[in-house]
Order: structure tokens, then C-alpha cells, then sequence
């Protein structure tokens, strides 16, 4: 009986050791109605039977403006979310929220920084075109119980400088907020390529799924569309970044919609990793 006791104990500790989780990043697009074919209105239910398919259980989204938000949250069961908008720290402006499955995810602890000198206030930081912000979360998996941070962001697309201190300002925010060293993810369009310096301050202290990948990469490499369905992606700016676990896959996914157009301008990105 001992033995079996034993054994059982074995077993549950493998499995909780063994645990996966699966993570999304996935820039939206803004809602305009100068997108016409390509406005909200017209990709929005196919955008959201993307994200219900493959029901990520940690979804960081950027772009997404009060209404899509709304919309996000009303269409995707069993998912809540943490973030602010960044014009007001509330509801204004564009979110970099992350939504998560309630189910199997609760949040133990979040909040809110901008990218910026300040950044406990809403701001806009350097050189940036825009405020941006990056929003966090400690989450705790209900069934074992790891604990990992989450922090998913937006870099600004035009200032240098702004890009380059936003990656150091992400790196000591997490040193700093993360003492026990928790598994850590960070998501997000970071409107760089690889070859840069801030994606590479980053690389250095976090591991770039899609170069670390177990599996290979699967879909395209490319990751900014524009919307252009006749023209393959070169430009990979959308990245998931992970420090003490596993990334087992990675894909690019290139769906389309039943009109041939794509549901955002950027293709999201789904890992899967494991503790």
C-alpha cells in the first residue's frame, strides 16, 4: 500500500512538473473604417473564431481599442483579462491587455507601466511617436500550481531611442518585480526585427521561441502583412520571449478568411510551453 502511495505521489509530481501552457501574441489592428474591406466591422467575427480555435490560455493582444476589447471579452468563453487603456490608464486609448482562460489560470497579482521616463503615470516616452505601455500579471495554474509572469507590450514603431530604452526598462521591471525567479513570458509587436539592438538587449536575457523552439517553426517567418495577400512576409516583429521554460512549438499562423483577406495585418503567433 506504501508502494502504491508512493508511486501515486511519483506520478502526480511528473505531471505537474510536466505541465504545457499555450501562448498567443496577436496584434489586432486598431478598429478604422478607412481599412474598408479590411475594417473591424467587416474581420471581427473572423478574428474571433480564430481565437476561440486555438484558445490560447494566455493571450496577449495589442491594439485593441475599448470597443474591441468589448468585443474580445463578450465572444471568448471562460477568459478575462488584465490591462488599461494607454492614453488614461483606464479606458482610453489603445490596450496591450492579456486575456487568459479563467479556468485554468488565476491572476495573483498585475499592472500597468508606461514605456517612458515615468513610468507609474500615463506618459509618452523619448522619442516615441505615441504613449506605450506593457502590461503584467502574475498568474497561478489552478491545477499544480506553477506560478509565472506574463508581460505582453507594444513597442512605439518610430523612435530608436525609445525602443532601445523600453527593452532595458522591460528587463529591469522584471528583475525587479520577479525576486523568486518565476518562469517569465513576455509577448508582443515590438515593430523591430531581430538584427536590432533593443530585440537583441532582449535575446540576451530571454530565449526567442522561435529560435528555441524543440520543434522547428512551423509557418512563415514573416509576421507583418499590411493586409498584402499577394506578397509573402518578411519582416518578423511579433515575438514570444521566455525565460526558465520550454518552448516545445511555434507557429506563424497564416490563416485567412473566407474571403481570401486576412483577419489582422499581422499574423499571430502561438507557442506552446512547458514548465
Amino acid at each position: 500500500m506504501k508502494k502504491l502511495i508512493g508511486l501515486f505521489t511519483f506520478l502526480c509530481f511528473i505531471s505537474a512538473q510536466a505541465q504545457s501552457l499555450k501562448v498567443m501574441t496577436y496584434n489586432i489592428r486598431l478598429s478604422l473604417d478607412s481599412d474598408k474591406e479590411n475594417s473591424w466591422t467587416n474581420r471581427k467575427s473572423e478574428a474571433l473564431d480564430l481565437l476561440n480555435y486555438y484558445h490560447p490560455e494566455v493571450l496577449g493582444v495589442q491594439e485593441a481599442v475599448p470597443q474591441q476589447m468589448v468585443d474580445i471579452k463578450k465572444s471568448l468563453n471562460h477568459y478575462d483579462f488584465v490591462g488599461v487603456g494607454r492614453d488614461d490608464g483606464n479606458n482610453k486609448g489603445e490596450y496591450s491587455a492579456i486575456f487568459y482562460d479563467t479556468e485554468k489560470l488565476k491572476v495573483v497579482e498585475s499592472g500597468t507601466f508606461w514605456l517612458s521616463e515615468t513610468p507609474n503615470i500615463p506618459s509618452k516616452g523619448w522619442d516615441a511617436a505615441y504613449p506605450r505601455i506593457c502590461t503584467y500579471a502574475l498568474f497561478k495554474m489552478k491545477k499544480g500550481g506553477k506560478k509565472f509572469w506574463a508581460f505582453n507590450v507594444h513597442f512605439d514603431h518610430i523612435g530608436n531611442e525609445a525602443r532601445r530604452n523600453s527593452a532595458s526598462l522591460i528587463l529591469d521591471k522584471i528583475k525587479k518585480i520577479n525576486p523568486r525567479n518565476f518562469p517569465v513570458i513576455l509577448t508582443g509587436d515590438f515593430n523591430l526585427t531581430e538584427e536590432t539592438v533593443p530585440i537583441q538587449i532582449l535575446s540576451t536575457n530571454l530565449n526567442d521561441c522561435y529560435k528555441h523552439s524543440v520543434k522547428k517553426p512551423y509557418g512563415p517567418k514573416g509576421t507583418f502583412t499590411n493586409f498584402d495577400t499577394n506578397t509573402v512576409p518578411t519582416q518578423r516583429i511579433d515575438y514570444v520571449f521566455v525565460k526558465n521554460m520550454t518552448c516545445e512549438t511555434y507557429r506563424a499562423i497564416n490563416d485567412r478568411r473566407e474571403n481570401l483577406l486576412y483577419p489582422s495585418d499581422h499574423f499571430p503567433v502561438l507557442v506552446e510551453l512547458r514548465f
